[in-house]
């Protein structure tokens, strides 16, 4: 397992899984569905493991994921799941992790990948997020799933129990609501489950609005992080795919048709880039009508009030949008090359994505996660 592999973001692993479903090869999923005390990732963490043992993604910052592959491999043989407990609170000469986050006592449940992952995968390609119940252990088989959508509510496995869903009834969607991964003990009358409860965000996109050579190092960052990115281009001489190898998607528009090319949600956020006063402008005027979470403006704060001025004088008030404008563009980390400005950009969409205020961790009460 390389480092590459290591570092794969959630999206990497979402198109993992996604390879898998169309071909004849067989993998596992390995998810922490449990940590207490201290851990590099939380519930919800994921890492697939190949059938030759190439493992993407990761679990922890190194601790454990080579004895994962050896676990999954037993996975693959027997095709059925299982629960495995690592005590990293007790001293293991084995371990070169501890001290740096590898310190708690982490479950993490193993699972060949199967067709009970196509809801999954048909919920993020309609840029849903999905629930999924798991269960753990108890009186119910390991790795029996049920599927909530907010809209539609739940789908379940043929051979999940009625008693089981009808406490997942009241218990999963404000979980859900919350974006929170957990495992937890139900209790009912018609028996007792540990079930993991997995909430699975849609992979955010990144629009970047614009061919300078300043977009480059945005998508690299964005893509690191697990954006997908796309690029809209006004100049049809420009081989944006070509300068722009490394983003998911390519479009030739004009600045008043970007919105009837791409479709924006509260899961979009966009970089207009252009350095083009007016494309800026008009740019900036069609993405106020869409719901996307986050607009962020290159330039000073002076062009951007020349625009206000030029809003305003046709009648146009941005007062209500704000909140969701961002400019100049990015977080202040002092940063003045490419990839700096590149990583500060990305920073704060993150900070937004993450509904987090960026400061600096050791000025957090509490764990660095919630929980």
């Amino acid at each position: 397992m390389n480092d590459q592999d290591w570092g794969a973001p959630e999206s990497e692993i979402i198109e993992t899984i996604r390879r898998v479903q169309k071909s004849d090869s067989q993998a596992v999923i390995a998810h922490i569905v449990s940590v207490e005390g201290s851990a590099y990732r939380r519930p919800g963490a994921k890492m697939v493991v190949s059938e030759n043992r190439v493992g993407i993604g990761n679990i922890t910052a190194g601790c454990l994921e080579g004895e994962v592959l050896d676990i999954a491999s037993k996975v693959l043989e027997t095709g059925k799941p299982l629960i495995q407990t690592y005590d990293l609170m007790q001293d293991r000469d084995d371990m070169w992790g501890l001290g740096v986050g590898c310190n708690g006592v982490i479950d993490i449940l193993l699972e060949q990948i199967d067709s009970s992952y196509q809801p999954i995968l048909d919920s993020l390609d309609q840029g849903r997020p999905i629930g999924v119940a798991t269960t753990l252990s108890g009186d119910v088989p390991i790795g029996t799933k049920a599927y909530y959508d907010e809209d539609t509510g739940f789908n379940t496995s043929e051979n999940f129990p009625d008693w089981l869903l009808d406490e997942l009834n009241s218990i999963l969607p404000p979980l859900f609501k919350k974006g929170k991964s957990i495992s937890i003990d139900i209790e009912a009358q018609g028996g007792q489950a540990r079930v993991f409860i997995d909430s699975i965000l849609p992979i955010p996109k990144l629009i970047v609005v614009g061919n300078g050579n300043d977009v480059a190092p945005v998508v690299d960052v964005a893509k690191i992080n697990g954006f997908s990115v796309s690029i809209i281009s006004f100049r049809k001489g420009i081989d944006i795919a070509k300068k722009f190898p490394n983003a998911d998607h390519f479009y030739h528009s004009s600045p008043s048709s970007i919105t009837s090319i791409l479709e924006f949600n509260n899961n979009t956020y966009v970089v207009i880039m252009t350095h083009n006063f007016i494309e800026d402008r008009l740019s900036l005027e069609q993405l106020l009508s869409t719901p996307v979470s986050y607009i962020g403006l290159l330039g000073p704060q002076e062009r951007f009030e020349e625009m206000l001025s030029e809003f305003k004088a046709e009648g146009k008030n941005l007062t209500s949008h704000t909140d969701r404008i961002y400019t100049p563009i990015g977080l202040d980390i002092g940063g003045g090359s490419p990839y700096q400005i590149a990583t500060s950009i990305i920073s704060e969409i993150l900070s937004v994505h993450n509904h987090r205020p960026p400061r600096h961790l050791r000025d957090r009460e509490g764990p660095i996660h919630d929980r």
